[in-house]
């Protein structure tokens, strides 16, 4: 009897194993897992594999994608699933093309970094794009299981040029093979 307990506890746990991310994992497969922002004490990766398209109906796009966060004071890399929802009328292209017309019709000089400066504005006003975060699991660098929360999806707009926002344009990168 104890060693059917045994063997069924290990068959439950195989799932939970098979999962387990660690650092080297996230550093040493730049082709799966792509690096989408760093600084000291933090990095985001994409698992360029799980990218999906939920919704194509230009201009409206939603994609959905795992997604890794390293915390590196923490020892801790957690997992979420990231939906992103891309309103195309606000993309940088669309609002570049929206303001250079509207300099036309102005009658002022297409100065870049004026073109530029508007840009930033506008995108940082609406950036076109709202996401919704999962976070499914945690580990230490070395695959430890911390804890599996299945948590309340988190909803906000990506902001530019906050990490949201950057996420969501790897993803938009990644599966159209061109920038949002």
């Amino acid at each position: 009897m104890k060693k059917i307990l045994i063997i069924l506890l290990a068959i439950l746990c195989i799932p939970l194993s098979s999962y387990a991310i660690t650092l080297s994992t996230l550093h040493n497969n730049p082709d799966r897992y792509l690096k989408v922002d760093e600084d000291s004490t933090a990095a985001m990766y994409l698992d360029t594999y799980s990218v999906k398209s939920i919704r194509y109906s230009p201009p409206y796009y939603t994609l959905s994608a795992k997604t890794y966060f390293v915390l590196y004071p923490y020892d801790y890399i957690s997992l979420c699933t990231q939906t992103f929802n891309y309103d195309y009328n606000y993309s940088m292209h669309s609002t570049l093309t929206r303001i250079v017309s509207d300099m036309n019709q102005n009658g002022e000089t297409l100065d870049d970094d004026v073109i530029i400066s508007r840009a930033q504005t506008a995108v940082q006003e609406n950036s076109g794009i709202t996401y919704s975060m999962t976070y499914l699991a945690s580990w230490k660098f070395n695959g430890q299981l911390l804890k599996e929360p299945a948590s309340e999806p988190i909803s906000d707009d990506a902001t530019y040029p906050e990490r949201p926002y950057w996420m969501a344009q790897a993803v938009f990168k990644t599966y159209y093979n061109q920038d949002f």
